[in-house]
């Protein structure tokens, strides 16, 4: 990567910054006819007294000719503005691609770091650079050359002008310029130093917010928010103090400047005027010195701007430059696919030789270890947290670079192969796999997409794929179309996505999350991924449940059936008015009573004011009952319909539904006491008790209500014949709510009905919608087991001849015991401080202080690895 920014600019837009600079220099004679010609219409239209006048053959009298003069000025001042807005237009694009591409080599850096790297500066470091601190950069670069180009050429066309006026005004315009371009610079310095210890700290203080984020369990559990508070409170007055001594320096640069750019005008309007008065020089002249001279300050204004800029950017792109471009990147060769010289290895053999990494830290070495790996091997690599257990198997995996020895596969060295011919035939997992913030399916499937099929299918089409191929090639992007499919069915053994999702369930069944699979694919919510023979099943299981609710002693009581007719007592008000649910699954039903369609039907079904005063007699209780709670707001929480921050706002609410009727009550409370209503579940809450009569209006209503929201795609309205979206797989089978009434009926319900589903063969189907399952951020969503286990399937899915796993199975002889199955034809190599884990494989590999002290099979190495003896005695026991 260049080390100067203008190196930069240069390599990769010499092209579009010769074209800016061609424009710019076309733009330079219209500059000074604009100049010029405010002078002809003065002297030669205005004063002149030769008329008529001849311009191209024809003879115009004073004021023909003072129009066609002024019609030229106009025409001149379209066309410069015209080539001004053309020109910015293309230093924008320039300037744009240039970033784009800035940031897409940044990025490649990333994926180039070796992992130890990665220990040694943080997310939260890096993020800035390629986002907010080359933003400048790209901004600059389209200015690089253009602005000195077309101000400078400006400056100079205007001085020219001045000079051919008269000399003397023209030494007095420059005179100072000699001064300003000597102290601006000086002074300019200290500030490009002041920047680049402000850039420092705004990543110090990025890298201090990210890993508060990280930290947040372990921040309140030790209760560390106020030394954090502290700790940024102190970085933050360091960026003031920088700040401030920038801002000083600064608009010091800035006073100095229009100081010294005010100075001139005394010299025209003092000597000048003498030599206008005298006869040396005409009046319109002097007109268009002072007109001339105060356009002058904006290129020179712009010059020292651009100026300062360029040491601004010069210092981000420097400090960008030092953190990305590091001596022991990876080869860009070895991220470049598998290319035309791809090795075949379906029997690896694996040999380490002499190996001795680091990983950055202490206990994070590996010192002088060698061995043979052969193909179809069970080895479990045995070794405490710091012995040097899983630097070695990163190294086996290619994962972390030799400082000496070597490792090979087949006789090829592995650091020397591209990533792309390692991944294919091995996988590593380790004791915390990341999961990407998307489905388990898009988690487990990301092992397969390492390139684009090319099976004729291509999501992108027409004229904006051709533009994101040319804009891709113009700023040396990747070519591949993302929208393409990645999946490699050859890969897995399948042909097509449905075979592929059976080998998902295989592999989920495999590691032991065929259950947790299960349960997410009853709690799931399906829009997107809902496919018509899925409802359709599911519909099926609906029938079948309703059946056995009403005719099945088992199911007795348990279920609450939605009935068009009748009340659910085990649902919430709002869900019983509405017989129906917001489309979004994140909308609560209770926020529709601010919807004006909703309000406007339950007014017309004449059950609105039946419902504001069911809202305003719960406000009135909780405020009874929770308002003198105080600070005590998990209380309220926990068995409050409102927060403490709400109990005042329905307090002054309340105040004005007891005016009533000589004061109309707001119609924004009015639907605030129905939301209120709508929260509340009959069965549950005693806190208002419905009569047959109320409970009549509310079912009355949603006929209502049904008319008023038919074809609304915000509202999903309940159907008994239909898949209802916004509810979750399991909310459709039951078509219910669990009795609330009935302790244990959840429970119950939960094994009933995987007894029906397994019945009728709905199971791997819900485990299918399972796939859909979002797992939050860093799999935040998910358990750290099964973040593991996820990790697992994504490194089984691909069929690698060599499985390389760290500390993924301890504690879990069974899991182990699996993985073995289905990895008997390919090796297996298995990190683990487990001697329960270690035994069940053929051969241990002993590591302790990042040697390998002793390998063989679990009874030969058993006391070494357990009982630590010494390494001296195990050399004496040998000899």
């Amino acid at each position: 990567m260049e080390s100067t920014l203008f190196g930069f600019i240069w390599r990769y837009s010499k092209r579009q910054q010769i074209i800016i600079l061609g424009m710019t220099v076309v733009s330079f004679p219209i500059l000074y006819m604009t100049l010029e010609l405010p002078k002809w219409i003065v002297n030669d239209a205005i004063s002149g007294k030769d008329f008529p006048k001849s311009i191209m053959g024809f003879e115009l009298t004073q004021i023909p000719y003072l129009i066609v003069l002024c019609g030229i000025f106009l025409g001149l001042v379209v066309l410069n503005n015209g080539v001004k807005y053309v020109l910015n237009i293309y230093k924008g694009v320039s300037g744009e691609r240039m970033l784009r591409r800035l940031r897409y080599i940044l990025y490649n850096y990333i994926l180039r770091f070796p992992l130890t790297r990665f220990r040694k500066v943080s997310g939260g470091e890096i993020i800035p650079m390629i986002t907010a601190e080359v933003e400048d950069v790209g901004v600059f670069i389209g200015e690089a050359i253009a602005t000195p180009a077309f101000q400078g050429g400006t400056l100079l066309v205007y001085i020219v002008f001045i000079f051919a006026q008269d000399p003397f005004l023209g030494a007095a315009a420059v005179s100072l310029y000699p001064l300003q371009a000597y102290v601006i610079p000086k002074l300019q310095r200290r500030v490009i130093m002041l920047t680049r210890d402000r850039i420092k700290n705004i990543r110090v203080i990025s890298d201090r917010i990210a890993e508060t984020v990280s930290a947040a369990t372990d921040i309140k559990a030790n209760d560390t928010a106020r030394y954090h508070l502290a700790d940024l409170s102190d970085r933050l007055f360091l960026n003031y103090r920088i700040r401030l001594a920038i801002f000083r320096r600064k608009y010091m640069i800035k006073f100095l400047n229009n100081f010294l750019n005010q100075l001139p005008p005394f010299f025209f309007y003092s000597v000048g005027g003498v030599l206008v008065i005298n006869g040396s020089m005409s009046f319109g002249a002097l007109v268009a010195v002072l007109a001339a001279y105060k356009d002058l300050a904006s290129p020179w204004k712009e010059l020292l701007n651009w100026y300062q800029n360029l040491a601004n950017v010069s210092v981000k792109y420097q400090t960008v430059v030092e953190n990305f471009d590091v001596d022991d990147a990876v080869p860009t060769h070895r991220l470049d696919g598998l290319g035309e010289d791809a090795i075949n290895l379906t029997t690896p053999t694996i040999a380490l030789s002499s190996l001795a990494v680091s990983g950055g830290g202490s206990g994070q070495e590996v010192l002088d270890v060698s061995m043979e790996v052969k193909p179809k091997a069970r080895l479990a690599v045995y070794g405490r947290d710091g012995s040097g257990r899983s630097e070695l198997l990163l190294a086996i995996a290619g994962l972390l670079p030799p400082i000496a020895g070597r490792v090979t596969i087949d006789g090829h060295r592995i650091d020397e192969l591209s990533h792309a011919m390692v991944a294919r035939h091995v996988s590593f997992v380790g004791s915390e796999p990341y999961i990407f913030n998307d489905t388990i399916r898009d988690n487990i499937v990301y092992s397969l997409r390492t390139e684009p099929r090319r099976d004729g299918e291509n999501g992108g089409t027409g004229d904006v794929s051709s533009l994101r191929y040319a804009e891709a090639t113009l700023t040396g992007n990747s070519l591949l179309d993302i929208s393409a499919p990645w999946e490699d069915y050859e890969r897995a053994g399948v042909s097509d996505p449905s075979e592929l999702d059976d080998r998902l369930i295989e592999l989920v069944e495999l590691v032991g999350l065929e259950g947790d699979l299960y349960r997410l694919g009853l709690a799931a919510h399906l829009e997107e991924q809902l496919t018509e023979s899925f409802a359709d099943k599911i519909m099926t299981a609906r029938a079948e449940v309703v059946r056995r609710a009403t005719e099945d002693k088992s199911w007795a009581g348990l279920v609450e059936l939605w009935t068009s007719g009748e009340l659910n007592n085990s649902a919430t008000l709002g869900e019983n008015t509405l017989f129906a649910v917001p489309s979004d699954p994140g909308s609560r039903v209770w926020e529709a009573a601010f919807d004006p369609t909703v309000r406007d039907a339950l007014k017309t079904a004449k059950v609105y004011d039946l419902l504001v005063d069911i809202g305003a007699s719960v406000a009135a209780t909780m405020i009874e009952l929770f308002s003198d709670t105080g600070a005590d707001a998990s209380l309220i929480g926990d068995y409050s319909f409102l927060s403490a921050d709400e109990i005042p706002l329905f307090e002054q609410r309340l105040r004005r539904y007891n005016a009533k009727p000589q004061k109309p009550l707001p119609q924004e409370d009015a639907d605030a006491f129905v939301g209120l209503a709508f929260r509340l579940v009959p069965g549950r809450h005693r806190i208002v008790t419905l009569d047959a009569e109320q409970e009549a209006k509310i079912v009355g209503a949603r006929e209502y209500v049904h008319k008023a929201l038919k074809g609304n795609d915000r509202y999903a309205l309940f159907d008994e014949a239909s898949y209802i979206p916004p509810l979750s797989v399991e909310e459709n089978i039951l078509f219910g709510k669990p009795r609330v009434d009935r302790r244990g009926a959840s429970e119950r319900i939960d094994n009933l009905l995987r007894d029906t589903v397994k019945e009728l063969g709905l199971r791997d189907p819900i485990a299918r919608a399972g796939l859909n399952f979002e797992v939050g951020v860093a799999g935040g969503r998910l358990s750290a087991s099964q973040r593991r286990r996820i990790g697992l399937v994504r490194a089984l899915v691909k069929r690698p001849d060599v499985l390389i796993l760290d500390a993924v199975a301890d504690g879990d002889k069974a899991l182990m015991t699996r993985i073995m199955d289905a990895c008997a034809e390919h090796t297996l190599i298995v990190g683990t401080a487990d001697p329960q884990i270690a035994k069940t494989l053929d051969k241990v590999a002993v590591m302790r202080e990042g040697r390998l002290v002793a390998q063989g099979p679990w009874d030969s190495v058993q006391q070494i690895a357990i009982d630590g003896v010494a390494v001296e005695a195990l050399e004496k026991e040998a000899s």
